[in-house]
This record gives structure tokens, sequence and C-alpha cells, in this order.
């Protein structure tokens, strides 16, 4: 078994730990990440199952689920500088 194989699995038995403080609509949600950005998918877990476990967040519904997905999205810009 390779390393990316025991990582995967270890981030399935997190969702399916976390899988009961999702609503319906943030679980398919989750699922279509899954399928299109399974790296995104990831990310996203082990952050919701940080958040759970400190007893931040007691439900997870869709907003809060896209507003952890934008800001994993958002692109740092590198700072470009010229001096001169």
């Amino acid at each position: 078994m390779s390393k990316d194989d025991k990582k995967l699995k270890e981030i399935e038995k997190i969702y399916e730990s976390i899988l009961p403080f999702f609503t319906k609509e943030a679980i398919d949600r989750l699922s279509n990440i899954k399928v299109v950005y399974p790296e995104k998918f990831m990310q996203t877990v082990l952050i919701l199952y940080q958040y759970i476990q400190s007893g931040k967040i007691k439900k997870i519904d869709d907003e809060l689920l896209k507003n952890i997905l934008s800001k994993l999205s958002e692109r740092r810009e590198p700072k470009i500088r010229f001096i001169h």
C-alpha cells in the first residue's frame, strides 16, 4: 500500500466520522468537490474535522462549506516590488 493510498484511507475515515454534522446540501456539494477536486476535498475535510474537534462548529451547512471552499480557492498573488 502506497503512502497516498494510506493518506486517502485516513481522509475517508475522517470524512465518515464528520458526516453526521453535515446537512444534505453540504454533503452533495462536498461529494461533487471530491470527484472534481480531490486535493481540495482532502483539505476541506481536514479543516472541518479540526473545527469540529475544537468545538467551533456544531453543524456544517451549505453556506459554511461555500465560505471554507472560497477561502481555499483564493489565489495569493505574489507581491512584486520594484526598487529603483
